[in-house]
């Protein structure tokens, strides 16, 4: 067999084989990104589960009344409580 024939034969053969290998390697990149992407998408957020207090006692805020100045249940706000200081009606 002629030396260019071998030679073109092998160049071939090598050709062959490293697309062989980019498309594996293609294959596995995109394994691992579609991995990465379903265990972001559901792990959970783990600032969504924390509550942060709204004051600095460690209250929470109610949800805030009408502006008539009555509470969530109807009944006028009390003096001294988060809601009025929050709204800037605190009497002390």
């Amino acid at each position: 067999m002629h030396p260019d024939l071998i030679r073109a034969i092998a160049e071939q053969h090598v050709r062959d084989m490293q697309a062989t290998a980019q498309d594996g390697l293609r294959a596995r990149q995109a394994r691992h990104a579609r991995k990465a992407r379903l265990r972001r998408s559901s792990a959970p957020d783990l600032l969504a589960t924390v509550r942060i207090p709204d004051y600095v006692d460690g209250t929470f805020r109610a949800d805030p009344g009408p502006a008539d100045g009555t509470s969530p249940g109807g009944g006028p706000l009390e003096e001294g409580t988060a809601q009025n200081a929050a709204a800037g009606r605190d009497a002390a």
